[in-house]
């Protein structure tokens, strides 16, 4: 199968560019047109996921496109998903813009890897009383 990316490819090359690796998104909705998307493991310092020993947790940007009546919408979800305290958790930021990813990714790769940290001693914790 020869299949090509749809799908806001400024932004595919943008994340691209910067480090991430692209990958065809098979749990994508028939409305979005956007068939991929992006991951790569955080450059900051985070607890592992229990699942995934010796490996860095990721952050991941699922990117949407569709249009509601004459509107078009374009945005992106950013992720870190990991098991902790034998539970699998999702920390996301969602509805943020696709021409503002790129500027912000940073400042909300920061904030889901301390949320991520936060919950990951928070069961650890638990786990020790």
């Amino acid at each position: 199968m020869n299949k090509q990316f749809e799908g806001l490819p400024d932004l595919r090359a943008d994340l691209h560019a910067a480090g991430f690796k692209l990958a065809y998104n098979v749990l994508s909705t028939s409305g979005n047109w956007c068939n991929w998307y992006a991951y790569r493991r955080s450059r900051l310092a985070a607890p592992e996921c229990e699942c995934n020993e010796g490996k860095g947790i990721q952050i991941v940007v699922n990117p949407y496109e569709f249009e509601i009546g004459e509107r078009q919408c374009r945005g992106v979800e950013v992720e870190v998903t990991g098991e902790a305290g034998g539970r699998w958790h999702k920390v996301n930021a969602y509805s943020i813009k696709a021409d503002e990813l790129m500027q912000s990714l940073p400042e909300i790769e920061a904030s889901l890897i301390a949320a991520w940290s936060a919950l990951k001693r928070d069961t650890a914790a638990k786990e020790h009383q």
